[in-house]
């Protein structure tokens, strides 16, 4: 069987082609050799204090990146870069702090990373998480909506002209399957619509990564900078386990989730290796592009898009 026939049989049912079941039919087929060719190269990773993030970093910094880790406290993002110093062999892994929540920290977060870093090789937006309730962020934005895109659309945005001057370079963003259950609702963003639904607005924020990506990857398109959106399957995480939303799913599914490592194996090999940087704009599982929709009933329209952007610059104040 080739490699096309199975991914088709793996990937006709999500039970199989999301979970870990589906990861370890696949990994024998791949070829990590060039993935070496990020050693040397400066890769920023959010949210890479625990769950995908830690295993993205650590993976990175043994195939010899000089690896930035973020998280939102100092004291444990310090830690963990010494941890992935030590158990990788790697030197030349150092951390930031940054509150994704928060505008200013973004702000200053992004300054601080341009005075380290004369060079932006690859930025990995992996940080995220789903509240189980309505909270407001110190900008009164909806707080899934701020720590999963509205902060690192600002990050990047601030980080983009050193990420365009350290070119051929990469733009990863860390997705869900669930963006395949919504459209995108902009009502979520400042709790406009009176109804909250935990996985929804977390789905919607994933939706909007995918366009994001999509959009960027156009406007980057002459610049040597390609941008891609992975979707990690099912894995467990802290951020999973720990949701009350999500008790049902890993009651069902607990036994089959995914390792981090497993989910973060696309984002590594998207930063990492050759063939990544023949296409951008793509959405990614287990190293192969995959379609964006499963329906019509998700697809946004041109004018959807656009106010996405409109939007995420207003709120972020890069439209002043």
């Amino acid at each position: 069987m080739d490699n096309l026939q199975l991914d088709a049989e793996v990937a006709a049912d999500d039970t199989v082609g999301f979970s870990r079941l589906g990861y370890e039919k696949r990994r024998p087929t791949w070829d990590d050799t060039d993935m070496a060719h990020v050693a040397g190269r400066t890769v920023v990773v959010t949210g890479s204090t625990a769950g995908l993030g830690r295993a993205a970093a650590e993976e990175l910094a043994r195939l010899g990146a000089h690896v930035v880790v973020m998280g939102r406290d100092r004291a444990r993002t310090e830690g963990v870069a010494a941890e992935i110093r030590e158990a990788s062999g790697n030197g030349a892994v150092e951390a930031v702090a940054c509150d994704l929540s928060s505008l200013a920290s973004v702000r200053a977060t992004a300054a601080e990373l341009l005075e380290r870093l004369p060079r932006i090789d690859v930025l990995v937006n992996n940080a995220g998480g789903m509240q189980d309730e309505r909270l407001t962020s110190v900008d009164g934005h909806e707080m899934t909506w701020a720590t999963n895109m509205v902060g690192p659309y600002l990050l990047t945005e601030l980080l983009l002209d050193r990420i365009v001057a350290s070119a051929p370079s990469r733009i990863i963003e860390m997705t869900s399957g669930g963006a395949y259950s919504q459209r995108i609702d902009l009502g979520d963003l400042t709790g406009e619509n009176e109804v909250f639904d935990p996985k929804a607005v977390y789905s919607r924020t994933k939706r909007a990564q995918i366009i994001v990506t999509e959009e960027r990857a156009a406007q980057l398109a002459d610049a040597d900078v390609v941008c891609h959106v992975t979707h990690p399957g099912w894995a467990s995480t802290p951020g999973l386990l720990e949701s009350s939303s999500m008790d049902s799913f890993v009651r069902r599914f607990g036994d089959v989730l995914r390792t981090a490592g497993q989910g973060a194996d696309t984002a590594v090999w998207l930063a990492s290796a050759d063939e990544p940087a023949r296409s951008s704009g793509l959405f990614w599982h287990d190293r192969r592009p995959r379609e964006t929709h499963r329906t019509e009933a998700t697809r946004e329209t041109a004018d959807e898009r656009s106010a996405l952007i409109a939007t995420l610059r207003r709120v972020t104040g890069l439209d002043g």
